[in-house]
C-alpha cells in the first residue's frame, strides 16, 4: 500500500511540474492606446528571455509603431517585427504615431512568448531615399550571424550588426558570434546617390535552441 501511495504522489508531482512549465510558457498579450492626449501603456512581467512581437499598430496619420521597452532592448517595431529580451523583467508597450487633435487616436498590441525559438532565421534591411528599414531577429542563446548579401553602395556595401556581445561592420560572407539571449539588429552600411538607388543587405542567424 505504501508503494502505491508513493507512486501516486510521484505521478502527481510530475504532472504538477509539467502543468507549471506549460503555464509559465503561456503567450501574453499587452495593449496600449493614445486618445485625446491621454496615453495608456501595457505591461507584463516575464520570468525569462522572451520573444516580443508587434501584432497591431493603427490610427497614426503617417504610420503607427509599437514602442517596446524591455530587458536588453528598447525601440520601435513595425507590425510583424519581433525582438528578443535578454532575461527576466518587465515588457512595456506604448503607441508611437501622430493623430488629429480633434479626434482619432492610436491603438497597438504585442504578444510575449517565452517558449518560441527559431534555429534558423533570415532578416533583411535597406536604406533608400533617406529612409532606413532595419531587420530584427530574437535569439535565446549564443548565435552565429552571417552577412549573406550587401549591395547598392557606390564604394561597397556591408552589413552592420548589433547583437549581444558584438556591434560592428560585417563584410559579405563573413560571420560573427553573439554571447547570449537578446536581439540581433541588422542595418546596411554604404553610400548611394541622393538622386536614386539605395542599399540592401541580408543576414542569416543560426542558434541552438534550448
Amino acid at each position: 500500500m505504501k508503494s502505491r501511495r508513493f507512486l501516486f504522489s510521484l505521478v502527481t508531482l510530475v504532472l504538477g511540474l509539467s502543468f507549471l512549465a506549460e503555464a509559465g510558457a503561456a503567450v501574453q498579450t499587452i495593449e496600449a492606446r493614445s486618445r485625446g492626449g491621454v496615453s495608456t501603456s501595457g505591461a507584463a512581467a516575464i520570468a525569462s528571455a522572451s520573444v516580443v512581437t508587434c501584432t497591431q499598430a493603427t490610427g497614426g496619420q503617417g504610420g503607427t509603431f509599437c514602442y517596446i521597452s524591455s530587458p536588453g532592448w528598447t525601440g520601435l517595431l513595425s507590425v510583424g517585427q519581433s525582438i528578443g529580451t535578454n532575461g527576466a523583467g518587465t515588457v512595456t508597450l506604448s503607441c508611437n504615431g501622430a493623430y488629429s487633435a480633434s479626434g482619432g487616436g492610436l491603438s497597438c498590441a504585442a504578444t510575449i512568448d517565452d517558449a518560441i525559438c527559431s534555429p534558423e532565421q533570415t532578416i533583411s534591411a535597406s536604406n533608400r531615399q533617406g529612409v532606413a528599414v532595419d531587420g530584427f531577429a530574437p535569439i535565446k542563446s549564443a548565435a552565429v550571424v552571417q552577412c549573406t548579401r550587401a549591395t547598392g553602395g557606390q564604394g561597397g556595401t556591408q552589413c552592420y550588426v548589433q547583437s549581444p556581445g558584438f556591434a560592428g561592420l560585417v563584410p559579405v560572407g563573413s560571420s560573427v558570434g553573439t554571447n547570449g539571449a537578446g536581439t540581433v539588429a541588422l542595418s546596411c552600411n554604404g553610400v548611394y546617390s541622393a538622386n536614386g538607388g539605395g542599399v540592401n543587405c541580408t543576414a542569416e542567424i543560426s542558434q541552438i535552441c534550448p
